[in-house]
């Protein structure tokens, strides 16, 4: 799945406020390419970068 379709995931889940801001995050920081498929436990609480760490490391 594309980062930018694990943003929209998240914006919907009111995870994050923008799923734009937090695509070009994710691109910015060489993240993108890095997502993991899976669960994970994700709080609206969380910066970009737990965010992150969360999403492109195993369980």
């Amino acid at each position: 799945m594309a980062s930018s379709q694990i943003s929209d995931i998240l914006e919907n889940e009111d995870i994050i406020e923008s799923a734009s801001d937090f695509n070009d995050y994710l691109e910015d920081n060489d993240y993108a390419i890095n997502v993991k498929p899976g669960t994970f436990e994700l709080t609206s609480d969380m910066s970009h970068f737990e965010i992150a760490e969360v999403i492109t490391s195993y369980n």
